[in-house]
């Protein structure tokens, strides 16, 4: 029996999901199908792969992952398998299941050309059900992700470069912002306890023309009310938070905007 998962940005007032899992479940009918999300923002591409990238290794070994957040469906943009030591990931290559499969244990990616994993009638627009559950449900009910097609040598990532810390400062960028309007950087959690910093202690955060002076805390209790802060999040990384407010709505950040913080 095999858990599938799925992520994408359709919402769930359409028959879009259902359509998703009555496919994978016609091929697999033991399979376990189960949501971590559609509430991706629209074509949200960073946002998808953040999800994904937190939430995936929580599953149990040899989940298979299918990921639709595709803006570019029916253009020459890849449809892949992405073998990883402890799951596979299904969906288009265009950056949303990069980060995840690093933290998975990336083996190696196929592009889906066989034939036998799409519906017979393939619709240009909804390959989410058509190409993706239909290549996971035979995946499932048993097939190989090596059996898609031929290899692909490199996936396509997000345009983020590696986080650095020269002097007292660090420069980073925004990997997500959360619901309660928490900017999560793509600082983790192994650079964040090499930082020269203390609870208590001061950080100076530039964004754009904005610089704020800030306490590095262990938990949000630890500020004022509307204070913002700078803290190693639940999720493994470096976040910037306003106690009961939006550090979003303050800084008026972005997913892959620059942020310097200054220790």
């Amino acid at each position: 029996m095999r858990v599938v998962t799925l992520l994408s940005d359709f919402g769930l007032g359409d028959g879009y999901v259902a359509q998703m899992k009555g496919t994978i479940l016609d091929l697999c009918p033991s399979a376990v199908v189960t949501d971590i999300s559609h509430d991706v923002e629209r074509h949200n591409i960073p946002m998808g792969s953040f999800i994904l990238e937190t939430t995936a290794p929580y599953f149990p070994k040899g989940t298979i992952h299918v990921v639709v957040v595709d803006p570019g469906v029916g253009s020459s943009r890849r449809a892949i398998v992405v073998k990883c030591k402890t799951a596979v990931l299904v969906g288009p290559d265009n950056g949303v299941m990069a980060r995840a499969s690093e933290k998975l244990g990336l083996m190696s990616t196929y592009e889906i050309r066989n034939e036998e994993f799409r519906k017979k009638t393939v619709s240009p627009t909804f390959h989410g059900r058509d190409v993706f559950a239909y290549t996971a449900g035979l995946i499932a009910s048993g097939r190989r992700p090596e059996e898609v097609g031929p290899r692909v040598s490199k996936l396509e990532k997000l345009p983020l470069s590696t986080p650095t810390f020269s002097g007292k400062t660090l420069t980073c960028h925004v990997l997500h912002v959360d619901a309660f309007g928490n900017v999560i950087t793509d600082v983790g959690e192994k650079l964040v306890r090499r930082l020269p910093k203390r609870v208590g202690e001061g950080v100076e955060i530039r964004s754009g023309t904005e610089k704020v002076r800030v306490q590095y805390i262990r938990s949000y209790h630890e500020v004022e009310k509307g204070a913002m802060a700078v803290l190693l999040g639940s999720q493994g990384f470096l976040e910037i938070s306003v106690r009961e407010g939006s550090a979003r709505d303050k800084l008026g950040v972005k997913s892959l905007d620059k942020l310097e913080l200054r220790f």
